[in-house]
Protein backbone atom coordinates (compact mmCIF):
# COMPACT_ATOMS: atom_id res chain seq x y z
CA UNK A 1 0.00 0.00 0.00
CA UNK A 2 3.05 1.95 1.01
CA UNK A 3 4.56 1.91 -2.19
CA UNK A 4 1.36 2.41 -4.46
CA UNK A 5 1.32 5.65 -2.80
CA UNK A 6 4.41 6.72 -2.97
CA UNK A 7 4.25 5.40 -6.65
CA UNK A 8 1.00 7.34 -7.17
CA UNK A 9 2.98 10.85 -5.46
CA UNK A 10 5.98 10.32 -7.59
CA UNK A 11 3.70 10.80 -10.81
CA UNK A 12 1.83 13.92 -9.05
CA UNK A 13 5.55 15.58 -8.49
CA UNK A 14 6.49 15.11 -12.11
CA UNK A 15 3.10 16.96 -12.84
CA UNK A 16 3.78 19.68 -10.32
CA UNK A 17 6.94 20.59 -11.29
CA UNK A 18 5.95 21.97 -14.62
CA UNK A 19 8.94 23.05 -16.73
CA UNK A 20 11.05 22.92 -14.23
CA UNK A 21 12.07 19.94 -14.57
CA UNK A 22 10.56 16.18 -16.35
CA UNK A 23 8.26 13.86 -14.61
CA UNK A 24 11.11 11.54 -14.36
CA UNK A 25 13.10 13.86 -12.03
CA UNK A 26 13.34 12.80 -8.70
CA UNK A 27 12.19 13.93 -5.81
CA UNK A 28 13.57 16.91 -4.41
CA UNK A 29 15.13 16.18 -1.28
CA UNK A 30 17.76 17.93 1.13
CA UNK A 31 21.47 17.61 0.07
CA UNK A 32 24.33 17.49 2.27
CA UNK A 33 26.12 20.80 2.84
CA UNK A 34 29.95 19.66 2.48
CA UNK A 35 31.09 22.38 5.40
CA UNK A 36 28.18 21.29 7.69
CA UNK A 37 29.27 17.32 7.06
CA UNK A 38 32.92 18.77 8.12
CA UNK A 39 31.93 20.28 11.03
CA UNK A 40 29.78 17.00 11.87
CA UNK A 41 32.80 14.90 11.20
CA UNK A 42 34.82 17.68 13.53
CA UNK A 43 33.26 15.94 16.62
CA UNK A 44 36.30 14.96 19.19
CA UNK A 45 35.66 11.28 21.38
CA UNK A 46 38.70 12.52 22.96
CA UNK A 47 37.84 16.21 23.37
CA UNK A 48 34.21 15.04 25.12
CA UNK A 49 36.10 12.67 27.42
CA UNK A 50 38.06 15.00 28.45
CA UNK A 51 35.51 17.61 29.50
CA UNK A 52 33.51 15.39 31.66
CA UNK A 53 36.26 13.67 33.52
CA UNK A 54 37.19 17.70 33.84
CA UNK A 55 33.40 18.23 35.13
CA UNK A 56 33.93 15.02 37.48
CA UNK A 57 36.56 16.65 39.19
CA UNK A 58 34.72 19.09 40.97
CA UNK A 59 33.24 16.64 43.39
CA UNK A 60 29.67 18.21 43.17
CA UNK A 61 28.13 20.89 41.02
CA UNK A 62 24.99 21.22 42.95
CA UNK A 63 23.14 24.46 42.98
CA UNK A 64 23.93 25.03 46.57
CA UNK A 65 27.30 23.92 46.52
CA UNK A 66 30.60 26.04 47.13
CA UNK A 67 31.09 29.03 44.89
CA UNK A 68 34.25 30.32 46.01
CA UNK A 69 36.17 27.19 46.07
CA UNK A 70 38.83 27.19 43.11
CA UNK A 71 38.55 23.27 42.89
CA UNK A 72 35.35 22.14 44.04
CA UNK A 73 31.54 23.24 43.26
CA UNK A 74 29.56 24.78 41.18
CA UNK A 75 31.51 28.17 40.85
CA UNK A 76 34.56 26.39 40.17
CA UNK A 77 32.64 24.70 37.36
CA UNK A 78 31.31 27.44 35.88
CA UNK A 79 34.31 29.27 36.38
CA UNK A 80 35.86 26.41 33.76
CA UNK A 81 33.25 26.16 31.53
CA UNK A 82 33.82 30.32 31.17
CA UNK A 83 37.78 29.85 31.06
CA UNK A 84 37.66 27.20 28.00
CA UNK A 85 34.94 29.02 25.77
CA UNK A 86 36.81 32.29 26.45
CA UNK A 87 39.93 30.54 24.79
CA UNK A 88 37.82 29.85 21.71
CA UNK A 89 36.26 33.03 21.76
CA UNK A 90 39.47 34.78 21.18
CA UNK A 91 41.07 32.07 18.58
CA UNK A 92 37.83 32.63 16.91
CA UNK A 93 37.90 36.70 17.08
CA UNK A 94 39.56 36.83 13.47
CA UNK A 95 36.96 34.45 11.49
CA UNK A 96 33.44 35.83 12.95
CA UNK A 97 32.23 38.70 15.28
CA UNK A 98 33.81 37.61 18.64
CA UNK A 99 31.53 35.74 21.01
CA UNK A 100 30.38 36.27 23.95
CA UNK A 101 31.00 34.79 27.31
CA UNK A 102 29.08 35.92 30.27
CA UNK A 103 28.44 34.45 33.41
CA UNK A 104 25.11 35.81 34.69
CA UNK A 105 23.65 34.85 38.43
CA UNK A 106 19.96 35.37 39.44
CA UNK A 107 18.43 34.90 43.41
CA UNK A 108 16.96 31.81 44.42
CA UNK A 109 15.53 30.24 47.79
CA UNK A 110 13.57 31.99 50.52
CA UNK A 111 10.13 30.00 49.70
CA UNK A 112 10.68 27.09 50.96
CA UNK A 113 10.94 23.77 48.58
CA UNK A 114 14.42 22.54 47.41
CA UNK A 115 16.52 25.37 49.56
CA UNK A 116 17.37 26.14 52.62
CA UNK A 117 18.51 29.44 52.10
CA UNK A 118 18.55 32.40 49.56
CA UNK A 119 21.40 32.21 47.20
CA UNK A 120 23.40 34.02 43.96
CA UNK A 121 23.72 30.97 41.69
CA UNK A 122 25.51 31.40 38.65
CA UNK A 123 24.93 30.46 35.19
CA UNK A 124 26.84 30.41 31.56
CA UNK A 125 25.85 32.13 28.18
CA UNK A 126 27.81 31.88 25.05
CA UNK A 127 26.68 33.88 22.21
CA UNK A 128 28.38 33.16 19.05
CA UNK A 129 26.92 36.20 16.85
CA UNK A 130 25.43 35.56 13.22
CA UNK A 131 26.36 37.80 10.27
CA UNK A 132 22.24 38.45 10.24
CA UNK A 133 21.69 37.72 13.66
CA UNK A 134 17.78 38.34 13.26
CA UNK A 135 17.03 34.53 14.69
CA UNK A 136 18.48 33.25 17.85
CA UNK A 137 19.51 29.25 17.90
CA UNK A 138 19.45 27.90 21.83
CA UNK A 139 21.34 25.09 22.89
CA UNK A 140 20.58 24.37 27.06
CA UNK A 141 22.24 21.93 29.30
CA UNK A 142 22.15 21.77 32.92
CA UNK A 143 25.41 22.21 34.80
CA UNK A 144 23.89 21.51 38.57
CA UNK A 145 24.16 17.34 39.95
CA UNK A 146 23.05 15.57 42.70
CA UNK A 147 22.27 12.87 44.34
CA UNK A 148 19.31 10.79 46.35
CA UNK A 149 18.93 13.67 48.84
CA UNK A 150 18.04 16.59 47.21
CA UNK A 151 19.32 19.11 49.80
CA UNK A 152 22.93 16.79 49.98
CA UNK A 153 25.59 19.91 48.42
CA UNK A 154 28.40 17.96 49.38
CA UNK A 155 28.46 14.50 48.85
CA UNK A 156 30.14 13.24 45.51
CA UNK A 157 27.66 13.49 42.78
CA UNK A 158 29.87 13.39 39.59
CA UNK A 159 27.02 14.01 37.31
CA UNK A 160 29.28 12.27 33.89
CA UNK A 161 25.30 11.61 32.23
CA UNK A 162 23.36 14.07 34.40
CA UNK A 163 24.17 16.29 32.94
CA UNK A 164 27.78 15.98 32.06
CA UNK A 165 26.91 14.75 28.40
CA UNK A 166 24.80 17.45 27.40
CA UNK A 167 26.85 20.45 28.86
CA UNK A 168 30.11 18.43 27.06
CA UNK A 169 27.37 18.65 23.80
CA UNK A 170 27.58 22.50 23.97
CA UNK A 171 31.28 22.36 24.70
CA UNK A 172 31.66 20.54 21.24
CA UNK A 173 29.63 23.26 19.60
CA UNK A 174 31.20 25.98 21.09
CA UNK A 175 34.65 25.04 20.09
CA UNK A 176 33.15 24.07 16.50
CA UNK A 177 30.94 26.78 15.70
CA UNK A 178 33.29 29.71 17.57
CA UNK A 179 35.91 29.24 13.84
CA UNK A 180 32.44 29.21 11.74
CA UNK A 181 30.81 32.32 10.73
CA UNK A 182 26.95 31.44 10.21
CA UNK A 183 24.11 33.78 9.27
CA UNK A 184 22.33 33.37 12.73
CA UNK A 185 22.99 34.12 16.24
CA UNK A 186 23.68 30.69 18.22
CA UNK A 187 23.71 31.17 22.21
CA UNK A 188 24.95 27.87 24.44
CA UNK A 189 23.01 28.32 28.06
CA UNK A 190 24.67 26.53 30.46
CA UNK A 191 22.36 26.75 33.70
CA UNK A 192 22.03 25.80 37.00
CA UNK A 193 19.04 25.05 39.27
CA UNK A 194 17.55 22.22 37.24
CA UNK A 195 17.88 19.47 39.38
CA UNK A 196 15.70 22.02 42.14
CA UNK A 197 12.92 23.51 40.30
CA UNK A 198 14.43 23.70 36.56
CA UNK A 199 15.33 27.49 37.78
CA UNK A 200 18.09 28.48 36.01
CA UNK A 201 16.37 27.94 32.38
CA UNK A 202 13.56 29.74 33.81
CA UNK A 203 15.75 32.70 34.83
CA UNK A 204 16.56 33.22 31.12
CA UNK A 205 13.12 31.86 29.29
CA UNK A 206 11.74 35.11 31.63
CA UNK A 207 14.47 36.73 30.17
CA UNK A 208 14.33 36.11 26.75
CA UNK A 209 10.15 36.88 26.52
CA UNK A 210 10.88 40.44 28.61
CA UNK A 211 14.03 41.32 26.47
CA UNK A 212 12.11 39.68 23.11
CA UNK A 213 14.95 37.19 21.90
CA UNK A 214 14.00 36.27 18.47
CA UNK A 215 14.46 32.80 19.44
CA UNK A 216 13.98 30.34 16.64
CA UNK A 217 14.31 26.99 18.34
CA UNK A 218 15.51 25.43 21.59
CA UNK A 219 16.96 22.53 22.26
CA UNK A 220 17.78 21.03 25.26
CA UNK A 221 20.49 18.34 25.82
CA UNK A 222 19.92 16.27 28.66
CA UNK A 223 21.55 12.88 29.59
CA UNK A 224 22.54 11.92 26.06
CA UNK A 225 25.67 9.71 26.87
CA UNK A 226 23.70 6.19 28.53
CA UNK A 227 23.06 3.06 26.39
CA UNK A 228 22.07 0.71 29.04
CA UNK A 229 18.71 0.05 30.60
CA UNK A 230 18.81 -0.83 34.78
CA UNK A 231 16.65 -3.26 35.50
CA UNK A 232 15.99 -4.93 31.95
CA UNK A 233 19.53 -4.53 30.80
CA UNK A 234 18.03 -3.52 27.24
CA UNK A 235 20.92 -1.78 25.17
CA UNK A 236 20.44 0.59 22.24
CA UNK A 237 23.16 2.60 21.35
CA UNK A 238 22.34 3.50 18.46
CA UNK A 239 18.52 5.55 18.96
CA UNK A 240 18.07 8.92 20.71
CA UNK A 241 14.91 10.52 21.65
CA UNK A 242 13.54 13.69 20.59
CA UNK A 243 10.53 14.87 22.88
CA UNK A 244 8.27 17.62 21.57
CA UNK A 245 5.36 19.01 23.45
CA UNK A 246 2.13 20.02 21.56
CA UNK A 247 -0.82 21.68 23.33
CA UNK A 248 -2.35 23.19 20.33
CA UNK A 249 -2.79 19.89 18.78
CA UNK A 250 -0.81 17.61 16.86
CA UNK A 251 1.10 19.79 14.72
CA UNK A 252 2.79 22.58 17.50
CA UNK A 253 6.07 24.01 16.33
CA UNK A 254 7.63 22.04 18.61
CA UNK A 255 6.87 18.82 16.41
CA UNK A 256 7.99 20.72 13.43
CA UNK A 257 11.42 21.38 15.04
CA UNK A 258 11.43 17.43 16.37
CA UNK A 259 10.45 15.90 12.39
CA UNK A 260 13.75 18.84 11.60
CA UNK A 261 15.84 16.93 13.76
CA UNK A 262 15.31 13.28 12.74
CA UNK A 263 15.73 15.14 9.17
CA UNK A 264 18.88 16.41 9.54
CA UNK A 265 19.96 13.18 11.47
CA UNK A 266 19.24 11.29 8.21
CA UNK A 267 21.48 13.02 6.48
CA UNK A 268 24.43 13.80 8.64
CA UNK A 269 24.44 11.34 11.26
CA UNK A 270 22.69 8.63 9.28
CA UNK A 271 23.83 5.57 11.70
CA UNK A 272 22.24 7.47 14.39
CA UNK A 273 17.92 6.88 14.64
CA UNK A 274 16.02 10.19 15.95
CA UNK A 275 12.73 8.34 17.73
CA UNK A 276 10.15 10.89 17.93
CA UNK A 277 8.74 10.85 21.36
CA UNK A 278 5.16 12.94 21.38
CA UNK A 279 5.32 13.87 25.13
CA UNK A 280 6.44 16.82 26.70
CA UNK A 281 9.53 14.64 28.60
CA UNK A 282 9.15 11.32 30.51
CA UNK A 283 6.85 10.08 33.31
CA UNK A 284 7.16 12.28 36.45
CA UNK A 285 10.41 13.95 35.15
CA UNK A 286 11.22 17.34 33.50
CA UNK A 287 13.52 18.97 31.64
CA UNK A 288 14.74 22.76 30.74
CA UNK A 289 12.80 22.57 27.48
CA UNK A 290 9.80 22.88 29.52
CA UNK A 291 10.80 26.18 30.88
CA UNK A 292 11.04 27.86 27.30
CA UNK A 293 7.89 26.08 26.36
CA UNK A 294 5.67 27.59 29.02
CA UNK A 295 7.10 30.91 28.01
CA UNK A 296 5.69 30.31 24.22
CA UNK A 297 8.94 29.11 22.68
CA UNK A 298 9.82 26.15 20.37
CA UNK A 299 11.93 23.52 22.59
CA UNK A 300 12.69 19.85 22.41
CA UNK A 301 14.66 17.74 24.70
CA UNK A 302 17.21 15.30 23.36
CA UNK A 303 17.74 12.07 25.09
CA UNK A 304 18.77 8.62 25.53
CA UNK A 305 16.99 6.11 24.68
CA UNK A 306 17.68 3.93 27.39
CA UNK A 307 17.95 5.15 31.33
CA UNK A 308 19.83 3.74 33.95
CA UNK A 309 18.40 4.25 37.34
CA UNK A 310 21.34 2.74 38.87
CA UNK A 311 23.41 5.54 38.25
CA UNK A 312 21.21 8.34 37.97
CA UNK A 313 20.90 10.88 41.46
CA UNK A 314 22.61 7.67 42.82
CA UNK A 315 25.20 7.60 45.61
CA UNK A 316 28.18 6.16 44.66
CA UNK A 317 28.50 2.93 45.41
CA UNK A 318 28.55 -1.12 44.67
CA UNK A 319 25.77 -2.87 46.14
CA UNK A 320 25.17 -6.53 45.79
CA UNK A 321 27.81 -6.55 42.86
CA UNK A 322 25.54 -3.32 41.00
CA UNK A 323 27.96 -0.32 40.55
CA UNK A 324 25.50 2.91 41.79
CA UNK A 325 26.27 6.53 40.90
CA UNK A 326 27.05 8.64 37.72
CA UNK A 327 30.57 8.30 37.28
CA UNK A 328 32.03 8.34 33.37
CA UNK A 329 32.45 4.58 32.90
CA UNK A 330 28.35 4.86 32.33
CA UNK A 331 29.05 7.00 29.45
CA UNK A 332 28.83 5.28 26.08
CA UNK A 333 31.25 7.79 24.23
CA UNK A 334 30.55 6.40 20.83
CA UNK A 335 27.18 7.98 21.08
CA UNK A 336 27.12 10.24 22.96
CA UNK A 337 29.45 11.65 19.47
CA UNK A 338 26.68 10.74 17.11
CA UNK A 339 24.05 12.56 19.50
CA UNK A 340 26.66 15.86 19.44
CA UNK A 341 26.90 15.43 15.67
CA UNK A 342 23.26 15.89 15.34
CA UNK A 343 22.82 19.11 17.51
CA UNK A 344 25.96 20.94 15.33
CA UNK A 345 24.13 19.73 12.25
CA UNK A 346 21.10 21.13 13.51
CA UNK A 347 22.20 24.24 14.68
CA UNK A 348 24.55 24.70 11.26
CA UNK A 349 21.47 24.28 8.64
CA UNK A 350 18.82 26.64 10.99
CA UNK A 351 21.48 29.25 10.73
CA UNK A 352 21.98 29.39 7.35
CA UNK A 353 18.15 28.58 6.32
CA UNK A 354 16.05 31.46 5.71
CA UNK A 355 13.11 32.67 8.01
CA UNK A 356 9.71 30.40 8.14
CA UNK A 357 7.06 31.40 5.65
CA UNK A 358 4.22 33.21 7.52
CA UNK A 359 0.80 33.33 6.72
CA UNK A 360 0.72 29.70 5.24
CA UNK A 361 -2.95 28.76 4.43
CA UNK A 362 -5.09 26.72 2.81
CA UNK A 363 -6.89 29.17 -0.01
CA UNK A 364 -9.54 26.87 -0.68
CA UNK A 365 -10.35 25.53 2.72
CA UNK A 366 -14.14 26.40 2.57
CA UNK A 367 -14.72 25.31 -0.81
CA UNK A 368 -15.34 21.72 -2.02
CA UNK A 369 -12.52 21.32 -3.69
CA UNK A 370 -10.36 17.82 -4.64
CA UNK A 371 -7.60 20.63 -5.20
CA UNK A 372 -5.66 21.90 -2.53
CA UNK A 373 -4.61 25.57 -3.01
CA UNK A 374 -1.62 26.89 -0.53
CA UNK A 375 -0.83 30.46 -0.01
CA UNK A 376 1.91 32.35 1.97
CA UNK A 377 3.58 35.30 2.03
CA UNK A 378 7.48 35.36 0.40
CA UNK A 379 10.64 35.42 2.57
CA UNK A 380 11.88 39.46 2.51
CA UNK A 381 15.01 40.31 1.49
CA UNK A 382 16.86 43.10 3.75
CA UNK A 383 15.34 45.70 1.19
CA UNK A 384 11.52 44.61 2.34
CA UNK A 385 11.26 42.80 -0.86
CA UNK A 386 10.54 39.10 -1.69
CA UNK A 387 14.27 37.62 -1.26
CA UNK A 388 14.47 36.28 -4.88
CA UNK A 389 17.49 33.75 -3.48
CA UNK A 390 15.01 31.89 -1.68
CA UNK A 391 12.95 28.94 -3.15
CA UNK A 392 10.47 26.94 -1.21
CA UNK A 393 9.19 23.11 -0.68
CA UNK A 394 5.61 22.39 -0.20
CA UNK A 395 5.57 19.37 2.30
CA UNK A 396 2.59 16.59 3.05
CA UNK A 397 1.85 13.50 4.94
CA UNK A 398 -1.23 11.53 5.43
CA UNK A 399 -2.91 12.36 8.85
CA UNK A 400 -2.04 9.29 10.92
CA UNK A 401 1.77 9.33 9.56
CA UNK A 402 4.77 11.33 11.79
CA UNK A 403 7.22 12.55 8.96
CA UNK A 404 6.16 14.37 5.95
CA UNK A 405 6.93 12.61 2.48
CA UNK A 406 9.01 13.97 0.24
CA UNK A 407 8.49 17.53 -0.79
CA UNK A 408 6.36 18.75 -3.65
CA UNK A 409 9.29 21.15 -4.80
CA UNK A 410 8.52 24.79 -5.95
CA UNK A 411 12.10 25.83 -7.56
CA UNK A 412 15.12 24.27 -8.11
CA UNK A 413 18.62 25.81 -8.28
CA UNK A 414 17.64 28.65 -5.65
CA UNK A 415 15.17 29.69 -7.95
CA UNK A 416 12.08 30.88 -7.13
CA UNK A 417 9.04 29.24 -8.67
CA UNK A 418 6.72 31.96 -10.02
CA UNK A 419 6.33 35.87 -8.22
CA UNK A 420 3.90 36.70 -5.52
CA UNK A 421 0.52 37.25 -6.90
CA UNK A 422 -1.05 41.16 -6.85
CA UNK A 423 -1.88 40.49 -2.99
CA UNK A 424 1.74 40.06 -2.50
CA UNK A 425 1.00 36.52 -2.02
CA UNK A 426 3.10 32.98 -3.22
CA UNK A 427 0.41 30.42 -4.60
CA UNK A 428 0.74 26.91 -5.09
CA UNK A 429 -2.16 24.20 -6.29
CA UNK A 430 -2.05 20.58 -5.27
CA UNK A 431 -3.90 17.89 -6.84
CA UNK A 432 -4.03 15.92 -3.66
CA UNK A 433 -7.07 16.81 -1.30
CA UNK A 434 -6.73 18.75 1.74
CA UNK A 435 -8.69 16.28 3.66
CA UNK A 436 -6.94 13.42 3.80
CA UNK A 437 -3.27 15.45 3.66
CA UNK A 438 -1.67 18.09 6.36
CA UNK A 439 0.53 20.76 4.44
CA UNK A 440 3.24 22.87 5.18
CA UNK A 441 5.64 25.27 3.78
CA UNK A 442 9.38 25.97 4.08
CA UNK A 443 11.88 28.20 2.84
CA UNK A 444 15.29 26.65 1.22
CA UNK A 445 18.44 28.73 1.30
CA UNK A 446 20.56 29.42 -2.10
CA UNK A 447 23.12 27.02 -0.64
CA UNK A 448 20.20 24.49 0.01
CA UNK A 449 19.63 24.54 3.66
CA UNK A 450 15.82 24.24 4.74
CA UNK A 451 13.54 26.02 7.43
CA UNK A 452 11.14 24.83 9.82
CA UNK A 453 8.11 24.22 8.27
CA UNK A 454 5.12 26.34 8.77
CA UNK A 455 1.41 24.17 8.60
CA UNK A 456 -1.11 25.35 6.28
CA UNK A 457 -3.80 26.10 8.34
Amino acid sequence: MAHSCNLTLTVLFGILLGSFVSCSAPQVRPSTDPAIAAAVDGVNADSVRTYIDELVSFHTRHTLSAQSDPEHGLGAAMEYLATRCRKWARKAASVRNEPLVDIVRYTVGGNGGRYDRIVSVPELMVTLPGTKADREILLVAHVDTRVNDIMDSTSFAPGANDDGSGVACLLEVVRILSGIPLEQTVKCLFVSGEEQALDGSSYFAARAREERWPVQAVLSNDMIGNTVASGTGLKEDHKVRVFSESPEGEDSDSRQLARYIKEMAGLYVPDQEVVLNYRRDRYRRGGDQLSFLREGFTAIRMCEYCESYDRTHQYVRTEDGIAYGDLPSGIDFAYLVRNIRINVAVVMNLAQAPSVPENVRLANANELDNNTILSWSPVLAGDGKPDRTVSYQVLCRETDQSMWMPTLPLGIDGKVAGEPDSSGKMAFRCPLSKDNYYFAVRAVSAGGHPSLPALAR
